[in-house]
Formats: C-alpha cells, structure tokens, sequence
C-alpha cells in the first residue's frame, strides 16, 4: 500500500535540497537520491530514498512539486517518517496523511506522535 503526506499551499514548498538534507542528517542508514532535473521521473519524483529497518524496508519519494511524499513499507515505519516530515512543514501549514485509495484520511497536527498517526490509519 502507497501511504502520502500532502499539504496545500500557494506560498510554501519543501525544496528538494532541503528533504535530502534532513533525511542524510535525520536517517543516515537511508539511501537518499536526488532526481536530475530532466531525467525520466523527474517531473514527478524529486528525492528517492530506501530505509531499512528491523520491521522491514520503507521506500519514498517526493513529489516534485514539493507538496507531498508517497511511502511504501510497515505502517509502524510509515508512521515514524509522517511525524518526521510534518517536523519539517510549517506549523501553519495543514498536512494530511492519507493512502492512494483514499480509504482513509486525517489532519496530522504539528507536533504529532506516532500513536496519532498511527490512529489517523485505522
């Protein structure tokens, strides 16, 4: 299942840079990749990365419009990289988590825990 933390907003994005930056400094076993700006893909994925842990692999991209990024991998990990993220979205800024199927969705507040996140998905 494909799990996204999106937001809306005419007037803040997270830059591609920057996302890479924090997941070298924040998850240093991730394996993080920054899209060329005209390779195949890269007018939707903007940073790849691939996480291992002990309740399984997550992979994750950002969409290239800065707004968003899609994860795959256990729930518990999902969870984990949503509170990271919201961490670095403006506290201003509404961010929803959400899976491709829209099966569920809900706000995720700054300052979230795990255990919020987690119950968004039930």
């Amino acid at each position: 299942m494909t799990y996204l933390a999106v937001f809306e907003s005419d007037s803040w994005r997270l830059e591609s840079e920057e996302l890479a930056q924090a997941l070298a400094h924040d998850w240093p076993d991730a394996q993080v990749e920054i899209a060329d700006p005209g390779s195949a893909g890269s007018e939707v994925r903007a940073v790849e990365w691939q996480y291992p842990s002990e309740s399984g692999d997550l992979e994750g991209y950002s969409h290239a419009d800065g707004k968003c990024i899609y994860l795959e991998g256990p729930i518990s990990v999902v969870a984990d990289f949503v509170v990271w993220y919201r961490g670095l979205v403006d506290a201003d800024v509404q961010v929803v988590f959400c899976d491709d199927a829209y099966s569920f969705d809900g706000i995720v507040p700054a300052g979230a825990t795990k255990e919020e996140v987690l119950s968004i998905a039930e």
